[in-house]
């Protein structure tokens, strides 16, 4: 791994990284584009809530702002901070959303006197605010070399991506990019070992396929360890520090509820097909039968019987496939052209691959658009690729990303099948 360049500017004042100068650079580009961005799927929100009138294909009209920003999943999540967590073996049960957005949630609540909606929007967008920051710094860091805008760039496909309107929403997505960023700059910073497994930990907490970031850890490991002997201590020593989040979440749904793995054993009631036998499931996903199955009139996963009147354009059932796809070509891009890391490319292979093989074929490719918008090496990729374009036509895509992200959390706040 480099190490930082003393002589730059950047780092003048940080003693080996980025430092007093460039974390207030950091500071006032990640929030100024946090702001200028979720502007844009904010005021989708508050069209979708006042004009938009819902289909037969809806949750129906929400009660009010608050509620339009807690559609969907952000139900379950405000009633884990209303009510706490519910665990039932016969049918879908909250116990399936992870703790640490809950408890932000919870803390936010205490902290302003706002109902559990709005308390868990709040810590979505402080989450993603800081995100936004972390993430400035780490181009920063990343790309000393590169001038001319690239973090930008960067942050402009970071918050104009479509399907990152759920990073505004009531939904741990936020929180868990905050968490796995920071983890990757701490491990871009050579920060203490223990400092980054306890982030690792952190980040499992936060989503289930927070346990993306446990092989880029191992490789962390390995690469700062002089011998095999010191990466098996090391890694026997950290490993239980780096699951400590879900680790204590399985030690609490057992004392409580009796099942360490009721996420888990939870996630059999959500589908929207029967389940296959194991040797259907390996073949289904190796043949890409769920993608194929979303295109297809004849399968119950066709996009158009579970959406119904809705424009294709304008529907995750038909576009989550896209979506993913999309968002793995680039990265396999940016890998062949060398402009990941290691660690980034471990991890956005993680991050594709856990909710593919678990839940693509049960799911029918639900939510495959969102879980994209969370391999946030993607956007790496994309300022590369934006830099190198005609501004014009950098800025014409640009638009029209934001002009889908607003559509899609208008549609999102109006309670359309969106997820």
């Amino acid at each position: 791994m480099n190490c930082p360049d003393l002589n730059s500017h950047e780092f003048s004042y940080g003693g080996g990284g980025v430092g007093v100068t460039a974390w207030g650079d950091s500071l006032r580009m990640g929030l100024l584009f946090y702001f200028l961005t979720s502007l844009v799927p904010v005021l989708g929100v508050v069209v979708g809530h006042d004009f938009f009138r819902p289909s037969a294909y809806t949750l129906g009209k929400p009660a009010d702002i608050g509620d339009a920003f807690a559609r969907w999943d952000g139900k379950w999540y405000r009633e884990i901070v209303e009510e706490g967590y519910k665990y039932d073996p016969q049918r879908p049960s909250s116990v399936a959303f992870f703790p640490a957005f809950p408890l932000l949630g919870i803390g936010m609540a205490w902290i302003t006197g706002y109902r559990a909606d709005l308390a868990l929007v709040v810590a979505a967008h402080l989450s993603l605010a800081a995100a936004f920051v972390v993430l400035a710094a780490y181009v920063r860091r990343r790309y000393t070399e590169i001038r001319h805008g690239f973090a930008g760039f960067v942050l402009l496909a970071f918050g104009l991506f479509p399907t990152t309107f759920f990073f505004r929403m009531a939904y741990s997505e936020s929180l868990f990019l905050l968490c796995s960023i920071l983890a990757i700059y701490a491990m871009e910073k050579h920060w203490p070992i223990v400092v980054v497994a306890g982030l690792v930990g952190l980040t499992t907490a936060t989503r289930p396929v927070g346990v993306a970031l446990l092989p880029v850890l191992l490789l962390y490991l390995w690469r700062r360890s002089p011998t095999l002997r010191g990466f098996v201590v090391r890694g026997l020593v950290l490993g239980p520090l780096s699951c400590w989040g879900l680790a204590g979440y399985m030690v609490y749904l057992g004392m409580v509820f009796g099942d360490p793995l009721a996420f888990a054993h939870t996630q059999s009631h959500w589908r929207m097909r029967p389940a296959a036998s194991w040797q259907e499931h390996v073949q289904a996903l190796a043949t890409l039968e769920p993608v194929r199955s979303i295109y297809d009139p004849d399968s119950p996963c066709y996009w158009q019987r579970m959406a119904g009147d809705a424009n294709a354009l304008f529907n995750l059932d038909f576009l989550n496939p896209i979506y993913f796809f999309f968002t793995l070509s680039l990265l396999l891009a940016g890998m062949w052209k060398r402009q990941l890391t290691r660690y980034e490319w471990v991890l956005s292979a993680g991050l594709l691959l856990i909710p593919y093989v678990t839940r693509s074929h049960e799911m029918c490719m639900g939510a495959m658009g969102r879980f994209a918008a969370a391999a946030w090496p993607l956007y790496l990729v994309l300022g590369h690729q934006l830099r190198r374009l005609p501004p014009e036509l950098a800025a014409a895509l640009l638009a029209l990303s934001g002009f889908f992200l607003a559509s899609y959390a208008a549609l999102f706040a109006a309670g359309y099948r969106f997820f």
